[in-house]
């Protein structure tokens, strides 16, 4: 049975409240880190900026194509159903190829602007889950080149792309390849850097329900790896007999671009939630958790200064507080857990310790 295709307005309408969306998180985030933070832009900022700039050039092609009628329901991928002149085959085929460079492009800065938030929170002295993450960084700078590379090069010269002539037009094989090693060099980075997360938050002390809310945050990769599988099955499963609408593909490649780019922005958002609720959360700037009222008549505090992981008792085996404090002296960067202000504060740790009866 055949898909039925969305039709142009609902691609567009779709597309553009995303990416409306997405500008709306991304000068959330840049006025977070200027006005609220008081810090200066980061790296992290700037490729969010450049994702979202190349999102919207991915989403001007389909106003092309929606203008030009390439996006009606009876239209198929393979343009079976087209009312229009072998001139505007040739301009749809050359607009199709120069697309997945944007599109592409959108994919892989959602990804390192994410990189380059975790290169900020993972401690320095967790050498072996910074070498995971550096790994993967290399596995996404890596995908992201040979996926240009499958663009450019899979069929030479590049006119083949958009010839009509049987005699010299890229085959249907390569077109595929493009799209099946492009989609899991893609995929395959998002689940790498969905893990990542988890590497670093179970091992973290904090309360309760700060950690679920951290949990949550990034559990919200899940959507987009939904979206990228049921579009790479919605259109891996299409036969010759039963060719899918060009617009479901354009809807789903819509989706999963922009979820994908709203979704790399959240993470840090949460100083904003944290505002609301920072009531339930007693914590200052070094992430440390104590309640004054919880300290029975005699309990003191001890102030260690030496950083977490470096502490160690007088027999020489590590001491573990109730509370960690994941401070800067560990290159631990609290962008993703603290309430968007900062303390001149030293990065101490208290250790509650109890009167020895005498």
């Amino acid at each position: 049975m055949a898909l039925p295709g969305p039709g142009a307005a609902a691609v567009l309408v779709s597309q553009w409240i995303l990416i409306t969306i997405a500008a709306v998180v991304v000068l959330a985030r840049v006025y977070l880190r200027l006005k609220i933070q008081k810090r200066k832009i980061l790296s992290s900022d700037l490729l969010m900026c450049a994702a979202w700039v190349s999102a919207v050039a991915t989403a001007s092609f389909d106003i092309k194509f929606a203008t030009m009628g390439a996006l009606e329901p009876k239209v198929k991928t393979t343009l079976a159903g087209y009312d229009g002149t072998p001139e505007d085959i040739i301009l749809l085929l050359k607009l199709f190829w120069a697309s997945s460079i944007p599109f592409f492009t959108t994919f892989y800065l959602c990804k390192a602007a994410l990189l380059a938030v975790y290169l900020q929170v993972f401690p320095k002295f967790m050498k072996k889950r910074r070498i995971f993450l550096w790994g993967t960084i290399g596995f996404v700078a890596a995908a992201y080149m040979v996926s240009m590379l499958l663009v450019f090069c899979i069929c030479l010269p590049i006119e083949t792309n958009w010839s009509l002539d049987p005699e010299t037009t890229c085959p249907n094989a390569s077109v595929a390849l493009v799209f099946q090693v492009g989609w899991a060099l893609h995929f395959t980075g998002d689940i790498l850097i969905f893990a990542l997360p988890w590497l670093i938050v179970p091992g973290l002390q904090m309360k309760w329900k700060l950690k679920m809310g951290v949990y949550c945050t990034f559990l919200l990769g899940t959507i987009n790896i939904i979206f990228c599988l049921v579009r790479f099955i919605t259109i891996q499963t299409s036969t010759v007999d039963n060719v899918i609408p060009l617009s479901l593909v354009e809807l789903w490649s819509a989706l999963d671009c922009n979820i994908g780019l709203v979704i790399a922005c959240l993470p840090s958002l949460r100083p904003y939630f944290r505002g609301r609720t920072g009531s339930d959360y007693p914590y200052n700037s070094s992430n440390v958790y104590s309640k004054s009222t919880n300290t029975r008549p005699g309990d003191g505090f001890k102030v260690i200064n030496e950083p977490y992981g470096a502490q160690a008792s007088s027999s020489g085996t590590p001491r573990r507080s109730p509370h960690v404090s994941a401070s800067n002296s560990n290159g631990f960067d609290e962008d993703l857990w603290e309430d968007g202000k900062k303390s001149n504060a030293s990065d101490i740790e208290l250790v509650q310790v109890k009167p020895v009866q005498t």
